[in-house]
């Protein structure tokens, strides 16, 4: 029996998954901005610009994809199912959500780190950044802003 120890996936399937986690957390992004944009106007906007960021990754992943003519793969939903905000705390929302970025990070990192195909590397590396840098602003969400 074979063991395979690592992840093998098509370019195709990576532009899947990477646009798929992108354009959740752009929809979770803008409903967290838009649910504290009242009560917390400070946390609301690095959230928004969360969101930013997630759209220009998404034209990233695009772009990689039309060079290697699999713009097709790359998915933009317009409603993932992500909980509603509005009737959670803060503090939970930010949590749920440096959770979710928390995955993504690591499914980013594993997407570029067995990756085999050369023309999707800079974009896999971009995400896996953003992904990281996600995180840490998230973080700093939660300590700074959080009690």
């Amino acid at each position: 029996m074979n063991d395979i120890t690592t992840l093998t996936l098509l370019p195709q399937d990576r532009l899947t998954l990477a646009s798929g986690l992108e354009s959740q957390d752009l929809q979770r992004y803008r409903r967290l901005s838009k649910a504290l944009a009242t009560r917390h106007a400070d946390i609301s906007r690095v959230v928004a610009d969360l969101g930013a960021e997630c759209e220009q990754q998404l034209d990233a992943l695009t772009a990689a994809a039309e060079r290697v003519e699999l713009a097709a793969c790359v998915t933009r939903d317009e409603a993932p199912a992500i909980p509603s905000v509005e009737a959670m705390s803060v503090s939970q929302a930010l949590k749920e959500a440096l959770d979710a970025a928390d995955e993504a990070s690591r499914l980013s990192r594993l997407l570029l780190d067995t990756n085999s195909t050369p023309e999707l590397e800079t974009a896999l590396l971009a995400f896996a950044r953003h992904k990281q840098q996600e995180c840490r602003q998230l973080r700093e969400c939660l300590t700074v802003h959080v009690p």
